[in-house]
């Protein structure tokens, strides 16, 4: 019998480590669809991203027999919305309810969507692997590391195909991106710069319509603390604590799951962040402007950056090695700084010809539904890239470095 450290060793290189690989082993099926079975399919969060998903799965009918089984949100007024495209697209009249509990529950849902706010996504997906139901899950996976944890112990423990939001992961382009940095063309890599930067207020939703009557708060608070009704939280959530662990989360997720997927080391050692509102003075408690700088095992930093002032951005994500650097804005690995034996040819990645990548990554989710392989973003992923931005989030709330246990799998200071 394992000893406690040995258990929590062997469940981190299971579940954790090679998150970021590209060899994906098969998963034993559970409950397994035939090839020409239907899936039935529950959408929970019916606003802009949902509805961008659930169009995205309708797209492929033509591939997979789909049907939107149920629409889930706590606004009357989304639930409307999404319920009169729905009908354009599919004969069947989906039920629809405010609560997750009433989706997740039915015997007659295969598979679930989650584009709700950031702080319910952990907690849904993890009521929904208790039902074991596979799921395609919007990021930020995860908020708060407790629920992060358990989603990988119940998707290992229930055989689920899981597909986390960041659908770069199911680019072409990406991918023949990460096996050039991975074949060492580069030299030793100890940098990647990461950014995800803005001008405009993408949060600034109107919130004019949403009438209390329509909306069930206690449904959207979920496990928060109660507070009275409000009107400005509940459409522009991402300006706050309780909500979103800010641009680390909103943002950075996509371009540090890039950094991290290349470079093939998942999970950060520590982090620290600087950062504040700078720019938008408008009540919001999260920073305009942040950059965190995160180390990991495998002797690199990974330096994240958005700033809400300034558009501006030269590579999105930039490898700087000893041979020469590599960016995803350019495609090209180039002699720039180099030492003594930098590269001599630059090589580029060509584009790869690809539909709408909310479509790639929705059919691969849908073809490992049925195939019950792992998907191009698998919930270690998720996992990974929660831990990053937690860390990030708590580094810049406290001013104090936080250092990540990957044998306890916990954060804490030091």
């Amino acid at each position: 019998m394992m000893n406690s450290k040995s258990s929590r060793r062997e469940f981190v290189r299971n579940a954790v480590v090679g998150a970021a690989s590209f060899a994906m082993p098969t998963l034993i099926p559970g409950t397994a669809l035939g090839a020409n079975d239907r899936i039935s399919i529950g959408l929970i969060g019916c606003g802009g991203r949902g509805n961008a998903l659930m169009q995205a799965a309708l797209g492929l009918k033509g591939e997979h027999d789909i049907e939107i089984k149920v629409l889930c949100d706590v606004w009357k007024v989304s639930l409307k919305k999404t319920l009169a495209d729905l009908a354009r697209r599919q004969s069947a009249v989906p039920d629809t309810c405010s609560r997750h509990s009433d989706a997740v529950s039915r015997d007659d849902i295969d598979a679930v969507i989650i584009a709700t706010a950031d702080f319910a996504h952990a907690p849904i997906l993890v009521d929904a692997l208790r039902a074991k139901k596979d799921v395609y899950v919007e990021k930020p996976m995860a908020t708060q590391l407790s629920y992060a944890q358990e989603a990988v112990k119940l998707a290992r423990q229930n055989k689920a195909v899981v597909q986390v939001g960041t659908q770069y992961r199911s680019d072409l382009r990406h991918k023949k991106a990460a096996e050039l940095v991975q074949s060492g063309i580069l030299g030793k890599i100890s940098e990647v710069e990461a950014f995800y930067h803005d001008a405009g207020p993408r949060w600034a939703r109107s919130y004019s319509d949403v009438r209390k009557e329509d909306v069930d708060w206690e449904g959207f608070l979920m496990h928060l603390p109660h507070r009275s009704f409000d009107a400005r939280r509940f459409r522009r959530w991402h300006l706050y604590r309780e909500f979103t662990l800010g641009t680390p989360a909103l943002l950075g997720v996509h371009r540090m799951d890039v950094a991290t997927w290349f470079m093939d080391d998942p999970l950060p050692a520590s982090a620290v962040a600087l950062g504040g509102v700078y720019v938008w003075k408008d009540g919001r408690e999260h920073a305009d402007t942040v950059d965190c700088v995160l180390a990991y095992p495998k002797e690199f930093i990974l330096n994240y950056s958005t700033r809400l002032g300034n558009s501006q951005t030269f590579g999105e994500v930039i490898f700087y090695g000893t041979r020469g650097t590599f960016d995803i804005k350019t495609w090209t690995a180039r002699a720039d700084g180099g030492g003594a034996d930098a590269l001599k040819e630059p090589v580029v990645i060509a584009p790869v010809p690809q539909g709408d990548l909310t479509e790639s990554h929705m059919r691969n989710w849908l073809d490992c539904i049925k195939s019950r392989k792992e998907t191009n973003a698998p919930i270690e992923a998720g996992y990974a890239h929660s831990v990053a931005s937690i860390m990030c989030f708590q580094a810049l709330e406290t001013g104090r470095r936080q250092k990540h246990d990957m044998e306890a799998m916990t954060i804490q200071e030091g």
